[in-house]
């Protein structure tokens, strides 16, 4: 358990944040805003990061891939998608059953959930990216200023925990906002309090955003696996 602890706590605390540059919107307008040719945030010389690897403890079912700015995933990784049918999303195959278990169990309560969001590919990731980069600009921001304010909840390209499959955007299916409001259905306060029971953990918590240098998400869910998921919830970390 001590083990499993120090890695889940890597998961949450362990990490800082670094900038990025992304490619602009158009050359004309990167050339205006005088930005540098951002640099690839895949690496190929280096392996795909797991935290458990980092701990010395086998790669198994906790799926403790660590995912962030710090920690951008190989341009190599691909995840074992499985279709997700009543929801229309993909999510990697070690999630499927568990996610469904517990969505299940949340609607024999009488919730309803809709998930807004799963596995997203690097070129959706970019495309996101660049179109709330591009709404701020025409709001008079300069592009540098809009991808400061914009990566403050829409991560760079192949720092999204999306691209592994791994984690999921759930809200409510009569209020599909991903808004502050969220957090105060039923079906999210539902999620955060029981969603460790499945495996999962309320990535982005309120009050960590200072750790996790992303603005606070009720929606976002990743899978950790039962023991880290209790372990993180029991801590409060």
């Amino acid at each position: 358990y001590a083990v499993c602890l120090a890695v889940v706590l890597i998961l949450v605390t362990g990490w800082k944040l670094t900038s990025f540059a992304v490619k602009s919107l158009s050359p004309a307008k990167e050339q205006k805003e005088d930005l540098q040719e951002p640099e690839d945030v895949f690496s190929e010389e280096e392996p795909i990061r797991k935290i458990s690897e980092a701990e010395g403890v086998p790669y198994g079912a906790e799926n403790l891939l660590l995912v962030n700015k710090d920690h951008p995933l190989d341009e190599s990784y691909q995840p074992n998608l499985k279709r997700n049918r009543d929801y229309g999303v993909d999510v990697d195959a070690s999630i499927f059953d568990a996610l469904k278990d517990m969505l299940a169990e949340g609607e024999k309560q009488g919730l309803s959930f809709w998930i807004a969001s799963g596995y997203r590919s690097p070129q959706r990731q970019r495309e996101l990216l660049d179109e709330d980069i591009a709404d701020l600009v025409r709001q008079g921001y300069t592009y540098s200023e809009a991808y400061e304010e914009v990566v403050r909840e829409t991560m760079p390209v192949g720092c999204s925990e999306h691209a592994t499959g791994l984690c999921v955007d759930i809200v409510a299916k009569n209020y599909q906002f991903l808004d502050e409001k969220q957090g105060s259905t039923k079906e999210i306060r539902w999620l955060q309090e029981n969603c460790s029971q499945y495996g999962f953990i309320l990535r982005y918590p309120e009050g960590k955003e200072d750790i996790t240098k992303i603005s606070y998400e009720s929606w976002h869910f990743r899978y950790v696996g039962v023991d880290a998921a209790k372990q993180i919830t029991e801590q409060g970390i």
